[in-house]
Protein backbone atom coordinates (compact mmCIF):
# COMPACT_ATOMS: atom_id res chain seq x y z
CA UNK A 1 0.00 0.00 0.00
CA UNK A 2 0.71 3.69 0.40
CA UNK A 3 2.50 3.68 3.33
CA UNK A 4 4.57 0.35 2.47
CA UNK A 5 5.88 2.84 -0.55
CA UNK A 6 6.63 5.94 1.48
CA UNK A 7 8.61 3.65 3.56
CA UNK A 8 11.42 3.63 1.17
CA UNK A 9 12.05 6.87 1.89
CA UNK A 10 12.62 6.28 5.59
CA UNK A 11 15.04 8.50 7.22
CA UNK A 12 18.76 6.84 7.89
CA UNK A 13 18.92 5.77 11.75
CA UNK A 14 20.16 8.77 13.13
CA UNK A 15 18.12 9.26 15.84
CA UNK A 16 17.46 5.47 16.37
CA UNK A 17 21.09 4.57 16.27
CA UNK A 18 22.17 6.85 19.37
CA UNK A 19 20.19 5.45 22.67
CA UNK A 20 17.61 6.50 24.34
CA UNK A 21 16.76 10.57 24.10
CA UNK A 22 15.27 11.09 28.33
CA UNK A 23 13.79 14.58 29.36
CA UNK A 24 14.36 17.79 28.15
CA UNK A 25 16.22 18.99 31.46
CA UNK A 26 19.72 20.05 30.90
CA UNK A 27 21.87 17.26 32.53
CA UNK A 28 19.83 13.73 30.32
CA UNK A 29 19.74 16.30 26.66
CA UNK A 30 23.18 16.96 27.62
CA UNK A 31 24.18 13.15 27.24
CA UNK A 32 21.81 12.61 24.52
CA UNK A 33 23.81 15.64 22.95
CA UNK A 34 26.95 13.40 22.83
CA UNK A 35 25.72 10.25 21.53
CA UNK A 36 23.76 12.30 18.72
CA UNK A 37 26.66 14.10 17.61
CA UNK A 38 28.65 11.10 17.65
CA UNK A 39 26.16 9.40 15.60
CA UNK A 40 25.65 12.49 13.12
CA UNK A 41 29.77 12.37 12.59
CA UNK A 42 29.94 8.35 11.70
CA UNK A 43 26.30 9.12 9.44
CA UNK A 44 28.40 11.75 8.00
CA UNK A 45 31.59 9.82 7.09
CA UNK A 46 29.90 6.81 5.48
CA UNK A 47 27.04 8.83 3.61
CA UNK A 48 27.52 9.46 -0.29
CA UNK A 49 29.07 12.55 -1.03
CA UNK A 50 26.29 13.23 -3.03
CA UNK A 51 23.70 11.63 -0.48
CA UNK A 52 20.06 13.93 0.37
CA UNK A 53 18.97 14.38 4.14
CA UNK A 54 15.47 12.30 4.36
CA UNK A 55 12.84 14.51 5.47
CA UNK A 56 12.12 14.31 9.26
CA UNK A 57 9.31 11.87 10.42
CA UNK A 58 8.32 12.87 13.93
CA UNK A 59 5.56 12.70 16.22
CA UNK A 60 3.93 15.18 19.12
CA UNK A 61 2.31 12.98 21.89
CA UNK A 62 0.97 14.73 25.06
CA UNK A 63 -2.82 14.59 26.80
CA UNK A 64 -5.80 16.55 25.02
CA UNK A 65 -5.01 20.20 25.37
CA UNK A 66 -1.40 20.24 25.88
CA UNK A 67 -0.98 21.89 23.19
CA UNK A 68 0.33 18.88 20.56
CA UNK A 69 -1.40 21.22 17.66
CA UNK A 70 0.05 24.52 18.56
CA UNK A 71 3.58 23.43 18.77
CA UNK A 72 3.53 20.74 16.87
CA UNK A 73 2.13 22.85 13.45
CA UNK A 74 5.13 25.30 14.38
CA UNK A 75 7.99 22.93 14.52
CA UNK A 76 6.38 21.55 10.81
CA UNK A 77 6.64 25.11 9.86
CA UNK A 78 10.46 25.63 10.57
CA UNK A 79 11.33 22.32 9.36
CA UNK A 80 9.14 23.01 5.97
CA UNK A 81 7.62 19.82 6.25
CA UNK A 82 3.63 19.10 6.15
CA UNK A 83 1.48 18.67 9.59
CA UNK A 84 -0.98 16.22 10.04
CA UNK A 85 -3.69 16.44 12.23
CA UNK A 86 -5.40 13.35 12.99
CA UNK A 87 -7.82 15.19 15.27
CA UNK A 88 -8.20 17.91 12.24
CA UNK A 89 -8.45 14.95 9.76
CA UNK A 90 -11.03 13.21 11.76
CA UNK A 91 -13.42 16.47 12.38
CA UNK A 92 -13.22 16.95 8.49
CA UNK A 93 -14.44 14.17 7.98
CA UNK A 94 -17.20 14.00 10.44
CA UNK A 95 -18.38 16.74 9.22
CA UNK A 96 -18.77 16.18 5.46
CA UNK A 97 -21.40 13.68 6.29
CA UNK A 98 -20.45 10.20 4.69
CA UNK A 99 -20.98 6.77 6.23
CA UNK A 100 -17.27 6.94 7.74
CA UNK A 101 -17.86 10.35 9.35
CA UNK A 102 -20.96 9.24 10.98
CA UNK A 103 -19.26 6.45 12.53
CA UNK A 104 -16.55 8.35 13.88
CA UNK A 105 -19.10 11.10 15.34
CA UNK A 106 -20.79 8.58 17.44
CA UNK A 107 -17.59 7.48 18.86
CA UNK A 108 -15.87 10.84 19.18
CA UNK A 109 -18.97 12.61 21.04
CA UNK A 110 -18.97 9.97 24.14
CA UNK A 111 -14.75 10.67 24.21
CA UNK A 112 -13.95 7.28 23.25
CA UNK A 113 -11.04 6.38 20.68
CA UNK A 114 -11.82 5.51 17.23
CA UNK A 115 -10.97 2.11 15.91
CA UNK A 116 -7.41 2.37 14.31
CA UNK A 117 -8.59 0.85 11.09
CA UNK A 118 -10.61 4.30 10.60
CA UNK A 119 -7.62 6.20 11.87
CA UNK A 120 -4.87 4.83 9.47
CA UNK A 121 -7.25 4.79 6.42
CA UNK A 122 -7.66 8.95 6.96
CA UNK A 123 -4.06 9.06 7.85
CA UNK A 124 -3.38 7.24 4.60
CA UNK A 125 -5.21 9.17 2.37
CA UNK A 126 -3.78 12.59 3.96
CA UNK A 127 -0.28 11.18 3.31
CA UNK A 128 -0.94 10.05 -0.23
CA UNK A 129 -1.85 13.57 -0.96
CA UNK A 130 1.52 14.75 0.10
CA UNK A 131 3.62 11.97 -1.45
CA UNK A 132 1.79 12.72 -4.56
CA UNK A 133 3.26 16.19 -4.06
CA UNK A 134 6.71 14.89 -3.97
CA UNK A 135 6.84 15.73 0.37
CA UNK A 136 7.64 12.19 2.59
CA UNK A 137 8.29 13.72 5.80
CA UNK A 138 5.92 15.42 8.50
CA UNK A 139 4.89 16.21 12.02
CA UNK A 140 1.91 13.71 13.23
CA UNK A 141 0.16 15.33 15.27
CA UNK A 142 -2.65 13.28 18.04
CA UNK A 143 -1.51 10.15 16.64
CA UNK A 144 -0.84 7.19 17.76
CA UNK A 145 -2.55 6.93 21.00
CA UNK A 146 -2.12 3.13 21.71
CA UNK A 147 0.58 1.27 21.90
CA UNK A 148 -1.02 -0.87 19.04
CA UNK A 149 -1.32 2.28 16.55
CA UNK A 150 2.31 3.01 17.66
CA UNK A 151 3.82 -0.21 17.02
CA UNK A 152 1.64 -0.74 13.30
CA UNK A 153 2.85 3.30 12.85
CA UNK A 154 6.55 2.05 13.49
CA UNK A 155 6.16 -1.08 10.90
CA UNK A 156 5.03 1.37 7.88
CA UNK A 157 6.52 4.78 8.43
CA UNK A 158 9.59 4.12 11.40
CA UNK A 159 9.01 7.18 12.87
CA UNK A 160 12.55 8.88 14.19
CA UNK A 161 11.33 11.26 16.97
CA UNK A 162 8.76 11.44 19.11
CA UNK A 163 8.00 14.52 21.30
CA UNK A 164 6.15 13.67 24.32
CA UNK A 165 4.70 17.07 25.56
CA UNK A 166 3.47 17.28 29.55
CA UNK A 167 1.44 19.77 31.84
CA UNK A 168 -0.34 19.66 34.71
CA UNK A 169 -3.63 17.97 34.93
CA UNK A 170 -5.53 21.30 36.57
CA UNK A 171 -4.54 23.42 33.69
CA UNK A 172 -5.13 20.80 30.64
CA UNK A 173 -8.91 20.75 31.94
CA UNK A 174 -8.81 24.96 31.50
CA UNK A 175 -7.08 24.92 28.52
CA UNK A 176 -9.33 21.72 26.64
CA UNK A 177 -12.55 24.34 28.23
CA UNK A 178 -10.80 27.57 26.54
CA UNK A 179 -10.04 26.29 23.13
CA UNK A 180 -12.20 28.04 20.26
CA UNK A 181 -12.27 27.89 16.46
CA UNK A 182 -13.01 30.40 14.06
CA UNK A 183 -15.72 29.04 11.91
CA UNK A 184 -14.79 30.99 9.17
CA UNK A 185 -10.88 30.89 9.11
CA UNK A 186 -10.72 28.02 10.98
CA UNK A 187 -7.76 28.67 13.02
CA UNK A 188 -7.69 27.36 16.32
CA UNK A 189 -7.94 30.28 19.61
CA UNK A 190 -7.49 29.74 23.71
CA UNK A 191 -9.43 32.46 25.90
CA UNK A 192 -8.25 30.35 29.16
CA UNK A 193 -6.06 32.75 31.40
CA UNK A 194 -3.92 30.20 33.45
CA UNK A 195 -1.63 31.29 36.67
CA UNK A 196 -0.92 28.95 39.02
CA UNK A 197 1.51 29.36 41.84
CA UNK A 198 4.00 26.98 42.36
CA UNK A 199 2.97 24.15 44.96
CA UNK A 200 4.16 20.69 46.41
CA UNK A 201 7.13 20.80 44.24
CA UNK A 202 5.45 22.00 41.25
CA UNK A 203 6.58 25.08 39.17
CA UNK A 204 4.28 28.23 38.94
CA UNK A 205 2.98 28.27 35.54
CA UNK A 206 1.53 31.62 33.65
CA UNK A 207 0.09 30.89 30.30
CA UNK A 208 -1.92 34.08 28.89
CA UNK A 209 -5.07 33.39 26.77
CA UNK A 210 -4.51 33.55 22.72
CA UNK A 211 -7.34 35.26 22.01
CA UNK A 212 -8.60 35.53 18.35
CA UNK A 213 -8.42 39.18 16.06
CA UNK A 214 -11.14 40.91 16.46
CA UNK A 215 -13.03 40.00 13.11
CA UNK A 216 -12.72 36.48 14.58
CA UNK A 217 -14.34 37.19 17.82
CA UNK A 218 -18.61 36.92 16.71
CA UNK A 219 -17.56 33.83 14.49
CA UNK A 220 -15.55 31.82 17.80
CA UNK A 221 -17.36 28.31 18.23
CA UNK A 222 -16.79 25.90 21.35
CA UNK A 223 -15.86 22.12 19.78
CA UNK A 224 -18.58 19.73 20.64
CA UNK A 225 -16.23 17.48 22.35
CA UNK A 226 -14.75 20.19 24.55
CA UNK A 227 -17.69 20.19 27.69
CA UNK A 228 -16.07 19.15 30.86
CA UNK A 229 -17.12 15.74 31.20
CA UNK A 230 -16.10 14.48 28.35
CA UNK A 231 -12.93 16.13 28.92
CA UNK A 232 -12.20 14.66 32.11
CA UNK A 233 -13.30 11.11 30.68
CA UNK A 234 -10.80 11.32 27.63
CA UNK A 235 -8.15 12.66 30.25
CA UNK A 236 -8.73 9.10 31.96
CA UNK A 237 -8.89 6.94 28.56
CA UNK A 238 -5.40 9.26 27.77
CA UNK A 239 -3.78 8.23 31.10
CA UNK A 240 -4.66 4.56 30.81
CA UNK A 241 -3.11 4.59 26.99
CA UNK A 242 -0.22 6.99 27.27
CA UNK A 243 2.23 4.35 29.47
CA UNK A 244 2.51 2.47 26.85
CA UNK A 245 2.81 4.37 24.43
CA UNK A 246 5.86 6.51 25.59
CA UNK A 247 7.37 2.99 26.61
CA UNK A 248 7.43 1.78 23.00
CA UNK A 249 8.93 4.38 21.70
CA UNK A 250 11.55 4.74 25.06
CA UNK A 251 13.02 1.30 23.86
CA UNK A 252 12.89 2.51 20.33
CA UNK A 253 15.25 4.89 21.76
CA UNK A 254 13.44 7.92 20.47
CA UNK A 255 11.51 9.56 23.35
CA UNK A 256 11.62 13.29 23.97
CA UNK A 257 9.78 14.44 26.97
CA UNK A 258 9.65 18.32 27.12
CA UNK A 259 7.19 19.75 30.13
CA UNK A 260 5.07 23.19 29.63
CA UNK A 261 5.36 25.33 32.32
CA UNK A 262 4.81 28.77 30.62
CA UNK A 263 2.80 30.28 27.22
CA UNK A 264 4.11 30.13 24.02
CA UNK A 265 6.02 33.24 23.77
CA UNK A 266 8.43 31.45 26.56
CA UNK A 267 8.15 27.69 25.74
CA UNK A 268 8.68 27.60 21.99
CA UNK A 269 12.17 28.96 21.60
CA UNK A 270 12.65 26.79 24.15
CA UNK A 271 11.42 23.57 22.48
CA UNK A 272 12.92 24.42 18.77
CA UNK A 273 16.22 25.05 20.82
CA UNK A 274 15.66 21.04 22.90
CA UNK A 275 14.49 19.50 19.26
CA UNK A 276 17.73 21.14 17.37
CA UNK A 277 19.74 19.15 20.42
CA UNK A 278 17.78 16.11 19.53
CA UNK A 279 18.27 16.07 15.57
CA UNK A 280 21.77 17.30 15.74
CA UNK A 281 20.52 20.14 13.53
CA UNK A 282 20.08 23.77 13.57
CA UNK A 283 16.09 24.62 13.79
CA UNK A 284 14.96 27.63 12.70
CA UNK A 285 11.50 29.11 13.51
CA UNK A 286 10.37 30.83 10.48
Amino acid sequence: GLLYEMAAHLRAALIRSCGRLLTADAAPIVSSQHHLRRAAASSAATAPPDAVAPAPRWVFLGAPGVGKGTYSTRVAKALGVPHVAAGDLVRSEIKSGTERGNQMKATVSAGGLLPDSLVFEILEEKLGEYAAQGQHGFVLDGFPRTAAQAGALQAKLQIDLAVNLGLREEVLVEKCMGRRICSKCQKNWNVADINLPASEGKPAIVMPPLNPPTECFPLMETRSDDTEPVIRKRLEVYKAEAGPVEAFYRDQGILLDFEITAGIPETLPNLISTLSAAAGSNISLQ
